[in-house]
């Protein structure tokens, strides 16, 4: 049985269409997981390295073992130089396009107001903050130079929050109180509105199902796109009370006991809900979660069963245990694109799969990792020294304790006799020396190939005194390699990004709400906050790049205007021509001056101060008066300030 309510196609869990869609979506599925599993193996490994791990040997598990007894042993470390330039340029990514103020800003395509340009800010700027929407974007910055890709989900939130509490009532009477009677103790709920606006999620690229015919940079050309989540059975719920999921029988029984296809990556991470629930252990039934699959899909209604159209729609349906349909319905986005957004971080346009940063610099950062091993290993083996031993004529216990200070005894039949002929030490020599030098040229291999140089770091090179130019030059080379990957994240994914959450906030913001203004335009306007109504972000506005600029070099901006302000006063015409307070409070912001404002003084004509003072909203100062107060400063009535 089909039916359709409140924008949700009811697809009943025994019918041939159900069987027919699942096994068109479970073929999707199936193929998008085939290719993007060539890859779970290189992300796994790219976790590991993050994590600096590496999975133990037979050998340093022995190793282990005896150093757990209480003997010191050897172990073999990573070095962490590629998690070093991962976070550095993660740093540099997070400062370039979350430092802006506001982080999405936007301009008008055809000549909308600036009042507009506002307001549409100022409602971005309050999803970002309040809807919780910065931390997903600094994941997914992070994220393409740990996998080579990221993925952001998008979707409206219209928030209600209930809240129940106990309190005395007074009995009435058709309405009316009545008198001396006792109140009683009830229970009153009241539902009140939340947050209202677009949320962000970031989304494990093993998780993600896009189609694999086209590039991971063009998804959106692709017919289908999914990922994989698992909910608890109290979220699962929730959202059949509210009319989206369905057919809730077909996996209740089996809620606590499925488990889907899932690849949890390195053995060292802790995803949640992967341990799932053994029933018999609790006596409860709300307790575990479901695995749902998310598919949406391009397709033609008549096509599929689901209606008589045979113009092209995206619609959205969620597979629950791989078996049942849970949900069907058209997405309904004006924006007509899949709800996610996509960044890499190598730019190349052919290939499916694009490398990490951490791929990149792995076979380097694997000979570092080696070098400094080996030389470890070579001086704790110098240390220990190495020895000749007549065991017949030596407690070999004693030669084999490896604690300082130790005591050799000799058997009796060594009583007398030379003891170099019985114990001698072989000559052994640090053969590892070199290995400390290549390391250094390793490290700067790896910087020359990551763009991440020692300056970027913070740590200025120390061979001899470099002027403030060179170590500006420096700099900048690297600078101008992260610059780039910028931009291409700001075409790439933070245009379509903020497009879509524009034009969702366009079709779905339906109040009115004062919002305080952002950016440049709220430190010189008479009020602070505007009123943003659903008409006021309705038109064409484009997304306002990014340019790779780290914002750290406004200082070098601000001493350029801070130069230009003082040639400035020997030219009037360009005095006349600019508006000399909007740039001295613009050259205090790059300085990183938040509050210049509250230095600004409003001059007010004098006919309207005679009125305010006429009509008793401002007063007038008076002259100190030594000879009434005592002196200055003296606060009257109160007593000597002395």
């Amino acid at each position: 049985m089909t039916q359709v309510a409140d924008g949700v196609f009811h697809i009943g869990a025994d019918t041939k269409l159900h069987r027919e869609v699942l096994d068109a979506l479970k073929a999707r599925i199936e193929m998008s997981r085939r290719v993007m599993s060539n890859q779970y193996t290189k992300w796994k490994e790219n976790e590991e390295q993050y994590m600096a791990f590496i999975p133990e040997t037979d050998v340093d598990a022995t190793r282990r073992n005896i150093r757990d007894s209480g003997k010191p042993q050897y172990t073999t470390i990573d070095i962490p130089y590629s998690y070093a330039t991962l976070m550095t340029s993660h740093t540099y990514f997070t400062s370039v396009f979350l430092a802006r103020s506001p982080i999405l800003q936007f301009s008008g395509r055809h000549g909308e107001a600036q009042n507009q340009e506002q307001g549409v800010e100022a409602l971005m700027a309050y999803q970002m903050d309040i809807g919780g929407n910065i931390v997903p974007l600094y994941i997914w910055l992070l994220d393409p130079g740990k996998y080579g890709i990221g993925v952001l989900g998008m979707y409206w939130d219209e928030e209600e929050i209930t809240v129940s509490q106990y309190v005395m009532v007074p009995p009435t009477f058709l309405g009316t109180p009545i008198p001396f009677a006792k109140p009683k103790r009830q229970r009153m709920s009241r539902t009140t509105k939340g947050y209202v606006g677009n949320r962000l999620y970031n989304v494990r690229p093993a998780d993600w199902l896009p189609d694999p015919r086209v590039p991971l940079a063009q998804f959106q050309r692709g017919e289908f796109v999914g990922r994989y989540v698992e909910t608890s059975w109290v979220d699962f719920m929730d959202k059949v009370y509210a009319g989206v999921y369905y057919n809730k029988e077909k996996i209740e029984n089996g809620r606590q006991l499925i488990a889907g296809q899932r690849d949890t990556g390195s053995s060292q991470n802790t995803l949640p809900n992967t341990a799932p629930v053994v029933p018999f252990l609790y006596d409860t039934e709300d307790v575990g979660y479901v695995p749902l699959h998310e598919v949406y899909v391009k397709l033609r209604p008549s096509d599929w069963g689901l209606g008589n159209s045979k113009v092209r729609e995206m619609w959205v349906f969620t597979i629950a245990n791989e078996e049942v349909i849970v949900s069907a319905q058209p997405v309904g986005l004006l924006h007509g694109k899949f709800p996610f957004a996509v960044i890499e971080q190598e730019i190349e346009g052919y290939n499916l799969f694009k490398r990490s940063q951490l791929e990149i610099v792995k076979p380097l950062s694997q000979t570092l990792t080696w070098l400094i091993n080996t030389h470890f290993y070579n001086i704790r083996k110098t240390l220990n020294g190495e020895f000749i031993v007549d065991p017949s004529r030596v407690v070999m216990k004693d030669v084999d304790d490896p604690n300082p200070g130790r005591m050799i005894r000799l058997k009796p039949a060594a009583y007398g006799v030379d003891v170099r002929t019985v114990m001698t030490q072989m000559q052994t020599q640090d053969v590892t020396g070199q290995h400390i030098r290549d390391a250094q040229m390793v490290e700067m291999m790896i910087q020359r190939a990551s763009g991440v140089t020692d300056n970027i770091m913070g740590m200025v090179n120390s061979s001899g005194r470099k002027t403030a130019t060179e170590v500006r030059t420096s700099t900048s080379f690297g600078v101008n390699r992260l610059k780039t990957i910028c931009e291409y994240f700001s075409a790439m994914g933070f245009s379509p990004m903020s497009q879509m959450l524009l034009q969702n906030t366009q079709q779905l913001y339906d109040e009115e709400r004062k919002i305080r203004i952002v950016g440049d335009l709220a430190e010189w306007g008479t009020d602070r906050y505007m009123m943003v109504r659903p008409e006021d972000v309705q038109g064409f506005f484009d997304f306002v790049p990014v340019d790779g600029t780290l914002p750290i070099d406004r200082f070098a901006q601000a001493n350029l205007w801070g130069t230009l302000l003082g040639q400035v006063r020997n030219f009037p015409q360009i005095q006349q021509g600019f508006d000399m307070m909007k740039i001295f409070a613009f050259v205090a912001q790059l300085a990183g001056l938040k509050n210049i404002t509250q230095f600004r003084i409003n001059v007010v004509p004098d006919g309207q101060m005679a009125n305010q003072a006429q009509a008793g909203n401002v007063v007038p100062l008076q002259p100190r008066d030594l000879n009434r107060t005592g002196m200055a400063g003296q606060v009257p009535n109160v007593g000597s300030a002395g």
